[in-house]
């Protein structure tokens, strides 16, 4: 299915939405310099509801305007999104730079959430992640994403996955190198002003961290303190992975989120 645009604010946002009409709606949000088609091995799990997936601003599909990005930006947009197409309430679901934005959505817009799912996500970064942030953007810029991308794809899957060329790895190999150095500069400023960690505990739908252990984007005791610092949240590993578990492993975290939806309507 190819992806429909719609204007949302400023911008026109790249989207797919299929599933029941009438069915509870899951958002899913994809990691930073991915697109929609991330999910493409996940939809399975997501059988019977209404789905939602699209790109975000500054990727795919969707308009890159060259303004500062802030997670608040792009919560909002997705909230515009939700409004155009009619939409009140959605599971939401974000890997990474998604689950960052979808963290920011849980706490603006809190009567809009039905559950939230986190994957390789985290609350905050150190100065030193936030510095590597900043270079890596400055290098994009000055010479180009193939710069950067062999860096990135070493740091978000594991040497393994790399050398199988596994089917994920395939598509954050191309999803890369179709990214722009602007849109990589404006979207990591917007992760390094991300700081939730102390408002987390105002989130009050059910919830459930997705991480790996050993994770180079979101450490161990990052995870964990997530997944604490929700009231009513599940933790769960995926390994071995790097930073993009689900794609190393899309059967395991089709089978967390299933069990997982299906907790939520029988309760």
């Amino acid at each position: 299915m190819a992806a429909t645009r719609i204007q949302v604010g400023d911008i026109d946002m790249a989207y797919e939405l299929s599933g029941p009409e009438t069915a509870p709606v899951v958002c899913l949000n994809h990691c930073f310099a991915a697109n929609h088609r991330y999910w493409d091995s996940h939809l399975e799990a997501f059988e019977g509801y209404r789905i939602l997936h699209f790109d975000l601003r500054g990727h795919g599909e969707s308009d890159a305007p060259l303004d500062p990005y802030t997670l608040d930006m792009l919560a909002a947009d997705i909230v515009g999104l939700c409004d155009a197409l009619s939409i009140d309430r959605v599971h939401y679901c974000g890997v990474s730079l998604g689950g960052q934005v979808a963290q920011t959505f849980a706490l603006n817009y809190p009567e809009r959430l039905a559950s939230l799912t986190l994957v390789n996500s985290t609350c905050e970064y150190s100065e030193e992640q936030t510095r590597m942030w900043r270079e890596r953007a400055s290098v994009a810029v000055a010479q180009g994403m193939s710069a950067i991308q062999d860096g990135l794809l070493q740091c978000w899957f594991t040497a393994d996955a790399c050398a199988k060329q596994i089917p994920g790895y395939r598509f954050m190999n191309q999803a890369i190198s179709d990214f722009s150095p602007a849109s990589f500069d404006a979207d990591s400023a917007a992760m390094c002003m991300l700081h939730t960690t102390p408002r987390l505990g105002e989130i009050n739908v059910p919830s459930m961290v997705i991480a790996t252990p050993d994770g180079p984007g979101a450490p161990r005791e990052v995870s964990e303190k997530m997944a604490r610092l929700i009231p009513d949240c599940e933790l769960h590993w995926l390994e071995p992975a790097q930073h993009l578990s689900s794609l190393e492993h899309p059967e395991r975290f089709n089978a967390l989120m299933r069990n997982f939806l299906k907790r939520l309507s029988t309760n």
